[in-house]
């Protein structure tokens, strides 16, 4: 009897730690799910509009509770007029007024020229000439036809977008794409989880 009683005994201490242990999963898969649904979410970068801050196959980390777009952020937008994900730099939001010069490769918000150009003398000592700088690639040079003239003022609850490879992508400067409505951002890039060796924050 005795016998009897501890194998009962073992078999339902068994059964409890199966059943935490079940328990436990299901806890953890439920908060993974929470988490990738409603803290994170991954995206992986197609093409080359953001180059180089972002290239081909890159995997980021994006964050979208709670979120509100502001000046410098990268983002994720669900793009109703292309019909795609694409991933932008926010050049100015609801209420500020955007002046591209052509000519001169310059984006100016409300006034200003964005600090994303330096002028430097060519390899002959020459006159300084005029470069991109920190993260864009190249001045904006190409006016692909959004707007009839600028300067322009981003309506409320939308942002004006460009790519980091300024002409070649397919951004707020674009007749297919113009302003942005704020509830087509889906977040903002907090960090790259690949390539391994870029691991990290974005700036």
């Amino acid at each position: 009897m005795k016998d009897e009683k501890t194998e009962n005994a073992v078999k339902t201490s068994l059964l409890d730690d199966v059943t935490d242990v079940i328990e436990s999963v299901i806890f953890s898969v439920f908060i993974v799910l929470l988490t990738f649904t409603y803290l994170f979410r991954i995206s992986d970068v197609s093409g080359p509009s953001m180059e180089p801050t972002l290239i081909e196959k890159d995997r980021v980390v994006i964050s979208p509770l709670f979120y509100t777009p502001k000046q410098n952020d990268i983002v994720i937008v669900k793009s109703k007029n292309l019909d795609k994900l694409i991933v932008k730099r926010v050049v100015a939001v609801g209420g500020q007024s955007v002046n591209i010069d052509f000519e001169e490769g310059i984006v100016y918000v409300d006034g200003e020229p964005l600090d994303e150009q330096l002028y430097e003398p060519d390899e002959n000592g020459n006159a300084p000439v005029l470069h991109a700088d920190h993260f864009v690639n190249t001045l904006t040079t190409a006016n692909m036809g959004a707007f009839d003239s600028y300067p322009v003022t981003v309506p409320e609850d939308c942002i004006f977008v460009l790519g980091d490879n300024r002409n070649r992508s397919k951004d707020s400067k674009h007749a297919e794409l113009g302003f942005v409505p704020e509830d087509e951002v889906v977040g903002k890039v907090v960090f790259r989880i690949y390539p391994f060796s870029s691991f990290g924050t974005l700036n």
